[in-house]
């Protein structure tokens, strides 16, 4: 039952960012140059706080560069990303039927 809910939660993941390319590639045609939406443009979208907040929870955790880099991902490279891991995660193993070849 787990695996199911996991295996959804990843086909959601991975459709959030297909919708995400489709939103930028439509923003980029429609404006005449390549427009792409990071982590920190949906958060600072989002809630205009939440970067403050960040910062203030994992500042003491995380290095600098390191924030600042992963802020710099794109949307619906990190959605399709997270899903793509979710998938993996919820593949399920067959077991092997007698025995391995040499």
């Amino acid at each position: 039952m787990l695996r199911l809910v996991v295996r959804f939660v990843s086909i959601l993941f991975l459709a959030s960012g297909l919708v995400a390319v489709i939103v930028d590639g439509t923003r980029s045609l429609a404006g005449g140059s390549l427009y792409v939406t990071t982590l920190a443009n949906a958060l600072q979208a989002l809630k205009p706080l939440a970067l403050e907040e960040l910062q203030a929870t994992f500042g003491a955790h995380v290095s600098v560069a390191l924030a600042y880099a992963l802020m710099l991902i794109p949307v619906s490279l990190a959605l399709c990303g997270v899903g793509a891991l979710l998938f993996v995660v919820s593949h399920k193993h067959r077991a092997t039927i007698g025995y391995l070849p040499e």
